[in-house]
């Protein structure tokens, strides 16, 4: 999967968690990361164009709920 600011937003926000165990997939017409975390697989869906500047923000925002780690930084 080629590397844009949604993809580089979320791996950055996975990696500075240690969170290891994801995988970025393309659906029909978006994309997904799976992340495994706490036992649980979490599937966040984010567009397959860049074409929202807050976009990539809102995606970490939709993992971060996700993976319950709100209130985190």
């Amino acid at each position: 999967m080629r590397h844009d600011d949604y993809t580089t937003a979320i791996e950055r926000f996975l990696d500075d968690r240690g969170i290891t165990d994801y995988a970025f997939e393309r659906r029909r017409k978006h994309r997904a990361v799976v992340v495994m975390h706490r036992g649980r697989r979490v599937v966040v869906f984010f567009p397959a164009s860049s074409c929202n500047w807050e976009g990539p923000r809102n995606a970490v925002t939709t993992l971060r709920r996700g993976l319950g780690l709100q209130g985190t930084a």
